[in-house]
């Protein structure tokens, strides 16, 4: 990975990460399920690589689940207070 595409996923996933971790903690309809359902629709919409979405979209995506993916594990691990 080049050192761009690297900077593109690593703030796409900052971002993501400290929204659904806001999230958690401030909005009671955000919950596990809903992030599980979350994460499965970006799966799908990962795996239609659609034409044109190219190379940055696609890190933005991958970063996304990367995110949510992160967010699931903390969630089994640290309950909130």
């Amino acid at each position: 990975m080049d050192e761009l595409m690297q900077q593109v996923f690593d703030n796409a996933y900052d971002d993501a990460y400290e929204s659904f971790r806001l999230r958690r903690q401030t909005d009671e309809t955000f919950t596990k399920d809903y992030l599980q359902g979350l994460l499965q629709s970006l799966y799908v919409r990962q795996g239609n690589n659609w034409d044109g979405r190219g190379q940055t979209k696609d890190m933005e995506q991958s970063a996304m689940i990367a995110a949510a993916e992160t967010i699931l594990t903390e969630w089994e691990r640290i309950p909130l207070a």
